[in-house]
């Protein structure tokens, strides 16, 4: 059923990933993060990657680029866009909750844009941080960016924070989950298995459905628990 909701919002083009082509600013500010801590990696992880705008710059700056997407369509126009540019990008369409298509210890970095808060199901979280554990490498960093509890559009949904302790919202657009945290409580779900390096909620402006919003947006660095 989601996969069909995420299909009809890509047509739609309402929310930022389904029509932007540009990378991410905060995946920019994290290869700057990386290069200014002398890090030095070969193969990144790009979770919920969309139509790949976040794998192209990974790819264009180094990184032999997996992509996990759910959507055929977009996992297809990824492929044949790294194809035809020669970029070190494969992309495969499945959830991110189930294995990862990748060996154990073999990534150096992941990225998560937008993507682990529409995991709503706390056992298919688990999954995912367990995966993410094993597909990263020791000290391998991990970047993950999803919205507020105080966001302009999706916080406005949470009506009663007080009766609803999980912050689980429909987007009454798409009516596509999402589940909302504080830094403090997103930091906490990861600390089983990752420290904490880099944590900052960001305000910005962002169209979503054709209406500008104020957004904010919790930007968290990890690394790998060792």
């Amino acid at each position: 059923m989601f996969q069909e909701l995420w299909k009809q919002e890509y047509e739609r083009g309402g929310i930022p990933s389904s029509f932007r082509v540009d990378p991410t600013k905060v995946v920019m500010h994290f290869l700057s993060f990386l290069k200014e801590r002398g890090f030095e990696g070969s193969f990144a992880i790009d979770l919920g990657a969309g139509k790949g705008r976040n794998s192209f710059y990974l790819a264009q700056n180094g990184f032999s680029t997996l992509s996990i997407e759910w959507l055929q369509e977009n996992v297809d126009e990824i492929n044949q866009k790294a194809a035809n540019a020669k970029l070190p990008i494969s992309a495969y369409c499945q959830s991110v909750s189930t294995p990862w298509p990748v060996p154990s210890e073999s990534m150096d970095i992941a990225i998560d844009i937008f993507c682990y808060k529409h995991v709503v199901d706390k056992e298919q979280q688990k999954n995912y941080r367990k995966e993410l554990y094993r597909a990263l490498k020791p000290n391998g960093y991990y970047l993950l960016s999803l919205a507020a509890d105080d966001d302009g559009f999706y916080g406005s949904f949470l009506k009663e924070p007080s009766y609803n302790e999980c912050k689980l919202i429909i987007d009454p657009h798409s009516q596509i989950p999402s589940l909302l945290y504080s830094l403090e409580e997103i930091a906490e779900e990861f600390s089983d298995f990752f420290t904490l390096i880099q944590g900052k909620k960001e305000i910005s402006h962002s169209p979503m459905y054709g209406k500008d919003y104020q957004r904010s947006v919790l930007n968290l660095i990890f690394q790998k628990k060792i």
